[in-house]
């Protein structure tokens, strides 16, 4: 998808019928304030967008692009032979600026590399994503698990400290004895384990 920013009604309706020509599907608006709904981190696409419009700029669209998704591809259209305002564009973090008005296959060339810049980047960042989500199932396994682990941990601290002494722990954790050896069950945690000596549990 290329999201086209562009004021003039001409040139903005010449942009999509090029890229109508060449497969690409385009939505065109004509000001930031239209556009900005379709600026999004996931946004599966990129950005053509004018310098100069009335209101708010391809700066100002540059800029929020950026806030939303600093890898999302901003084309900038500038005026013929605006070389510091070109400048400017690619300081600022641009992925590259077109002259008006735009030869066709430049025009086309340039959205294609930004196309298949944002398809990889959306493509890795899938990616991790799903080997992150495996990592953490693989090493910490379900929520379910994870709060058994740290309750096992906690029970197991309390008698070290009480001397496997279930009365007390419980007392400790204020949860009837009974409830403790019922968890203890579940856990497999043994009170022997935790005696430093042959003391019963009183």
């Amino acid at each position: 998808k290329i999201l086209v920013i562009e004021d003039d009604a001409a040139l903005r309706t010449s942009i999509v019928q090029t890229l109508d020509l060449e497969g690409l599907e385009a939505i065109p608006t004509s000001s930031f304030s239209q556009a900005r709904r379709s600026i999004r981190s996931n946004f599966k696409g990129v950005i053509l967008s004018d310098i100069k419009m009335p209101d708010q700029d391809g700066f100002d669209v540059l800029r929020f692009a950026q806030a939303r998704d600093p890898e999302l591809p901003v084309v900038l259209l500038t005026g013929y032979s605006d070389v510091p305002t070109a400048m400017r564009a690619i300081k600022e973090g641009a992925y590259d600026y077109l002259e008006k008005p735009c030869d066709p296959d430049r025009l086309i060339d340039t959205l294609r590399r930004a196309l298949d810049r944002r398809e990889l980047v959306l493509q890795n960042r899938t990616l991790r994503e799903q080997l992150g989500n495996q990592q953490i199932y693989d090493q910490d396994g379900t929520l379910t698990e994870r709060l058994e682990r740290h309750e096992r941990q906690i029970i197991q601290d309390i008698l070290s400290s009480e001397n496997g002494k279930v009365s007390k722990a419980a007392e400790r954790l204020g949860i009837p004895r009974n409830t403790l050896y019922d968890r203890m069950t579940k856990l497999r945690l043994v009170a022997k384990s935790f005696r430093s000596s042959n003391d019963d549990e009183s």
